[in-house]
């Protein structure tokens, strides 16, 4: 995995996780909540090691050493959904012995993506836990995860980079292009990392901006329609970068952003519950390719469907 330690080492999860531990005051549970999958799996791995480290996550003791080798008897990562199965392992193992002598981690990267049963099979464990065990777990859709269970565990929460060091990683691994990028991405290292290397994503972002801006009656869809590549692979694009700029004109709204890249400019025609309404219709518009609707035409829904839900919005 890609070493993020400029870009998160003192990020607010990090610094709070690490500030419980030299206190001596670490819960049983955390849940990290956030955006980006990436960072978050980062940051999760960074935990244990300050979990397991006593000098707090050196990497050069042996501990550190053992779980950057992925050897370290007494921590486990699940990655993907666990199930009940899986879980009455995990349970069965919490009341073994640690190997070490130390905690014993089990690191979920993505618990919501865990079903229901498999998390009511979890939650007693969590609640009452053994002594010396540590669970860890990352949450991308809050409410994919049970309130009983969130509620037994310390909640930290991962807003994103710092645009500007994101902006310096990024020039520094793609060249000077790539720092348009990171105005769109948000903080989000996953987002910018898959789009950084892309040459045309800054501009298919800015057109997009630009679309959402001038679009004003339905007489004017054919013309903007006919500026866009009209094949299944690019439309499918076109909803991808749609979807990331309407992400970032909520965040804006919410304060989280300073809406560069024009996001700004266009903010004003959009409240949260035509927010909502376009990522309906993005969604839509997936599933009508899926079902191989003709391009175009879902390309015309689309931006009919723009219009409609900016005319709502006035």
């Amino acid at each position: 995995m890609t070493d993020l330690f400029e870009l998160l080492y003192d990020c607010k999860p990090l610094s709070l996780f690490s500030r419980d531990k030299e206190e001596g005051s670490l819960a049983h549970a955390y849940a990290l909540f956030g955006d980006d999958a990436f960072a978050m799996e980062w940051i999760l791995r960074r935990m244990a090691r300050i979990a397991v480290c006593e000098k707090g996550g050196c990497g050069e003791c042996s501990a550190c050493k053992a779980l950057e080798g992925g050897v370290h008897p007494d921590v486990k990562f699940f990655d993907g959904a666990l199930a009940v199965k899986d879980v009455e392992e995990i349970v069965e193992d919490c009341g073994k012995f640690s190997v070490e002598g130390g905690l014993k981690i089990y690191v979920v990267f993505s618990l919501d993506k865990t079903g229901l049963p498999a998390q009511n099979k979890l939650l007693k464990t969590v609640e009452e836990p053994p002594e010396g065990v540590l669970f860890l777990f990352g949450v991308l859709k809050s409410s994919a995860v049970a309130e009983t269970l969130r509620s037994r565990c310390k909640k930290l929460y991962y807003a994103g980079a710092d645009t500007q060091r994101l902006e310096d990683f990024l020039e520094r691994q793609y060249g000077e292009g790539a720092r348009r990028v990171a105005e769109y991405a948000g903080g989000n290292i996953a987002r910018a990392l898959k789009f950084a290397a892309d040459g045309d994503f800054a501009v298919e972002a800015d057109n997009i901006v630009s679309l959402l801006g001038s679009m004003q009656k339905s007489s004017g869809v054919p013309a903007e329609a006919a500026k866009l590549i009209q094949d299944k692979d690019h439309v499918l694009r076109y909803l991808d970068i749609l979807e990331i700029v309407l992400d970032m004109i909520g965040k804006y709204k919410r304060g989280s952003v300073n809406g560069a890249g024009g996001i700004a400019l266009i903010a004003e025609g959009f409240n949260y519950a035509s927010l909502a309404d376009a990522e309906y219709l993005i969604n839509d518009c997936r599933r009508r390719l899926e079902s191989n609707c003709a391009p175009s035409a879902v390309l015309d829904t689309l931006l009919f469907g723009i219009l409609e839900v900016k005319y709502k919005c006035r």
